[in-house]
């Protein structure tokens, strides 16, 4: 390749002075015409294919946000989802993906909390994001994780330096991208923040030493839009995406006149981890020869191409679904039925939420804040426009009418119009909201226009009240002892009204879990930090790690429609030679309820000697969703832990030490245990170790 045509590999185009060419991808590079190069075609994504421009509305499916997905503790929905995403995007001409987006959240008012797939957990984060890289890349698209490193909050994102210890830095904030780098993601975005005083993107201690050399990444290293603060090719950085293309301010610093004078060592790695990734995944063919793209920019055609479809928007439901987490459900009011001896025969729809529109920001309507979300998907360059939205008000409404249930509205936040409809319903069901964007924190932790108000004084008529939550993130409850029943859904995509009606009236039993804690005050969480400098000192201590708070709702903590018992049944050496674990904890989850057949996720925590410097807390190291069980049906499962799950990091010798012994902690969340194996040896000798 000539200097012109590498440097062709490394610098995005496609943007004039903060305004993307119309009808070009949201990234793009230079196709090499010469060598049948072709360019990438790069789409924001969080909850979809992002609707940059209004004609695309309604050709793509708005997914439930990625923290929905995390909600779902379901490594197979995930997947199937991830499958779905690749499609779509392949179906408009993208070959690159721009997420999964993983960080491990720190502040609660994060304004992209909802974009993250890790929730509150790096244990979590790392099973989930293997799921979404393979789906994702099994469709020809590369995968693109962010942000790259330590994006833990909005607010002075451009300049603010995150400053945290190695330990907690390996052991919190690296495990999502380390599974990355092993399921084989394409390439990584390096964010806008400094870490420990260097930009992310010039960084050579977390770019070269620790994601190239120390995580055996081989794929490339881009910039986030405008991230980049020198020609730092040598640091690690191999990709420049750039907000503008005229020489303005930012200036260009992967133009080819700047990169000839750098080693041509450090080029040619930067430019062969991008071919190499295309080639990989086909997205180049490996033998030279022009190559006709009919998708190259501007590609109007292929943007308009209608990639969604029915099963998509079923894909998209069910997962909506079973990301629904059952806070509370007093008496058994949930699920609603118009038949038995708990009949219900009118319901009230409550809340300006119950109706919420979608929210169209792009530039061809000319209105709103490019980075304004709404309650099916947050704000900014991860915004999905539902083109076919199903809101709660239509889903729930059309559901109770099928069940003999007359419905009632009231689709405001007025409370004197609330309290005239929860006087002639039944049951009352208040829909509130919250959302987030992009470049700005929360500015609390509070429900939207007044809500919890509403909430407070429709409970307070003395009906059977329900709250429904669609939020971007944690939130507060203040409410949640005079209600009968509460539900959360993180921002769930366009089918929402379908899947809050497929849970409420017992179509489906909720399985979702808490992937964060709901804190009893905001005083229990970490605010953003205006500081040019933002200490991490609270090290690991986050989340259900943190045993010095209380939480309204812990970690993990969601309800069904039925009782489950789970027993321990020993840790064991595991025998199968295809798995790379090496103790394995085997256990039995039982349907011990009488009616409902369900599903539920089976969690286990692992607790570390005082030797490992880890929290109190038990740690999170295993998941099992069951299959859906009939009442008095049995399930075993089997947590297989890796000899990285058993071990803490050394910052002494940089390298994973094993612990010698751990306790198991099997449950249904952080808090609530049902089973412990203590003091277990990690280097088993025999087949069963101990008995519970």
């Amino acid at each position: 390749m000539t200097m012109q045509e590498k440097a062709k590999m490394m610098l995005g185009i496609g943007w004039n002075s903060g305004t993307l060419e119309k009808w070009w991808y949201v990234g793009n590079t230079a196709a090499v015409d010469r060598l049948g190069v072709p360019p990438l075609k790069m789409q924001d994504s969080a909850g979809g294919f992002r609707t940059y421009w209004t004609p695309i509305v309604g050709t793509v499916t708005c997914w439930p946000s990625l923290l929905s997905m995390a909600a779902t503790f379901d490594v197979d929905i995930v997947h199937q989802f991830a499958v779905a995403l690749g499609a779509e995007f392949a179906g408009k001409g993208a070959n690159t993906i721009l997420g999964p987006s993983i960080n491990v959240h720190r502040v609660a008012r994060n304004g992209r909390n909802f974009e993250y797939l890790s929730g509150e957990d790096p244990y979590l984060g790392a099973r989930l994001t293997e799921q979404y890289v393979s789906g994702v890349q099994s469709q020809g698209v590369m995968a693109v994780m962010k942000h790259w490193v330590l994006n833990n909050q909005e607010t002075n994102r451009n300049s603010e330096s995150s400053v945290v210890d190695e330990k907690t830095l390996h052991e919190l904030y690296y495990p999502p991208f380390e599974a990355g780098v092993e399921a084989g993601v394409s390439g990584v975005m390096c964010s806008y923040n400094q870490v420990n005083g260097t930009f992310s993107c010039e960084n050579d201690r977390t770019l070269q030493t620790d994601l190239k050399s120390g995580m055996g990444f081989q794929g490339f290293v881009q910039s986030d839009w405008g991230a980049t603060h020198s020609t730092s090719v040598s640091q690690g950085l191999d990709m420049e995406m750039p907000m503008d293309t005229d020489g303005a301010s930012p200036p260009y610093y992967f133009d080819e006149a700047k990169l000839a004078k750098l080693p041509a060592s450090a080029i040619d790695d930067a430019v062969e981890r991008t071919l190499a990734a295309m080639v990989r995944l086909n997205v180049v063919a490996e033998s030279k020869g022009a190559t006709a793209d009919k998708c190259s920019p501007p590609a109007q055609a292929c943007l308009m191409a209608n990639v969604t479809s029915d099963a998509h928007a079923a894909i998209a439901r069910s997962a909506a679904a079973a990301s629904i987490v059952l806070l509370k459900n007093d008496n058994g009011l949930l699920p609603l039925s118009g038949a038995g001896p708990m009949a219900t025969r009118k319901i009230a729809i409550i809340g300006a939420a119950a109706n919420g529109s979608a929210f169209d920001p792009t530039s061809d309507q000319g209105h709103g804040s490019w980075n304004t979300g709404d309650y099916y998907s947050g704000g900014g360059s991860g915004h999905i426009t539902a083109g076919r939205l199903i809101t709660p008000l239509a889903g729930l409404s059309r559901r109770a009418a099928a069940a003999g249930i007359t419905p009632l509205s009231s689709p405001t936040n007025d409370i004197d119009a609330a309290l005239s409809a929860t006087r002639q319903a039944d049951v009352a069901i208040v829909v509130a909201g919250s959302s987030s964007g992009e470049a700005m924190d929360r500015a609390n932790l509070n429900l939207d226009d007044n809500a919890d108000a509403l909430i407070a004084a429709v409970a307070a008529v003395g009906k059977p009240t329900i709250v429904l939550m669609q939020v971007p993130g944690a939130i507060l409850t203040p409410w949640r002892d005079s209600v009968a029943a509460a539900a959360v859904l993180f921002l769930g995509g366009q089918e929402t009204g379908g899947a809050w009606a497929d849970v409420i009236f017992g179509d489906v039993s909720p399985t979702g879990k808490l992937p964060l804690v709901l804190p009893a005050a905001e005083a229990d969480t970490i605010a953003p930090s205006y500081d040019p400098t933002v200490e991490y000192t609270e090290g690991m201590a986050t989340s259900y790690r943190n045993t010095a708070v209380t939480h309204a709702y812990p970690f993990g903590h969601g309800l069904s429609y039925t009782a489950f018992a789970i027993r321990a049944g020993g840790a064991r050496a595991c025998v199968s030679p295809s798995s790379r674990a090496a103790m394995c904890v085997d256990a039995t989850v039982t349907n011990t309820g009488s009616v409902r057949t369900a599903a539920t996720v089976a969690q286990l925590y692992v607790g570390f000697p005082p030797e490992a410097g880890l929290p109190a807390a038990p740690l999170l190291k295993g998941f099992i969703k069951t299959k859906a069980l009939p009442p008095g049906a049995s399930q075993p499962v089997v947590f297989e832990l890796t000899p990285r799950d058993l071990s803490y990091y050394d910052v002494a010798t940089k390298a994973w030490v094993r612990a010698a012994h751990v306790d198991f902690h099997i449950g249904a969340s952080s808090v609530d245990i049902r089973e412990r194996l203590v003091h277990v040896s990690t280097t088993p000798q025999s087949e069963r170790l101990v008995e519970a």
